[in-house]
């Protein structure tokens, strides 16, 4: 079995794995979605570099799919925000036979929206940032990063220890090369969920490209963070008719 730490929430009903992103860990992602425990087996892990989990020295998105495929038992639906999305789509790519479901929020899945104008400018943003930014002074790093996505988020300062290592672990990734196998997804028939919140333009060609291609469910709720899941009562009334379709 996989070496990673994760959350459980509930202890009956269909199995639901999340996978968090590159700025977040388990718990805190997905804190508005424990109260779904009454009603399924909730597994959060913390991705590889992430504590309490293994540490590493670069992210990688295929490695945390393998690990993600080994959490799915028999079947499960499959969640990922951010970087996890893009890491969820990897690993229902492995197993489809494992997956209930599909739900993705935001995924930095660049390449799949290249051509499209918001996505192309997003590309070649990041490619520009991660290219010439100093990694060693993470603070500035991070604002400057979200600076690039347009989200308006005042990250704390001194960075506490677990952000200060999310930073780190982003420093390493490479978000305009991370796409997702959507041409081997569209061959699957289990429900797909595509989510956005309407902040940066480039997610949401991106999130329209995969829409189309999967093909999947779209859905924008509008004026939200980059975390869409994080409003609570809305996306998870969403998230779980979206769980009942799949039945």
């Amino acid at each position: 079995m996989t070496g990673l730490a994760t959350e459980r929430w509930g202890a009956s009903g269909p199995r639901v794995v999340m996978v968090h992103g590159s700025l977040s860990s388990a718990a805190t992602a997905f804190a508005e979605q424990k109260v779904l425990a009454d009603r399924f087996q909730i597994i959060a892990p913390y991705r590889r570099g992430y504590s309490p989990s293994p540490r590493v020295e670069r992210i990688d998105p295929d490695r945390d799919a393998q690990e993600i495929v080994e959490l799915l038992g028999d079947g499960a639906h499959l969640l990922g925000t951010s970087m996890g999305g893009v890491v969820a789509m990897r690993a229902a790519a492995l197993a489809p036979e494992k997956i209930l479901s599909l739900t993705v929020i935001e995924p930095p899945a660049m390449p799949n929206g290249a051509g499209r104008p918001a996505a192309d400018q997003l590309i070649t943003a990041l490619r520009g940032y991660f290219g010439a930014a100093d990694t060693n002074d993470l603070e500035t790093f991070a604002a400057g990063f979200l600076g690039v996505l347009g989200v308006d988020l005042q990250l704390p300062s001194p960075l506490p220890p677990a952000l200060e290592e999310a930073i780190r672990n982003l420093t390493t990734e490479r978000p305009w090369e991370t796409g997702a196998p959507a041409e081997v997804l569209a061959r699957t028939p289990f429900p797909k969920l595509v989510v956005t919140g309407g902040g940066t333009p480039g997610f949401e060609d991106v999130a329209d490209a995969l829409a189309e291609t999967l093909p999947a469910k779209r859905v924008l709720f509008d004026g939200s963070p980059h975390a869409v899941q994080r409003i609570g009562q809305r996306f998870n009334d969403e998230l779980i008719a979206h769980f009942e379709s799949a039945s």
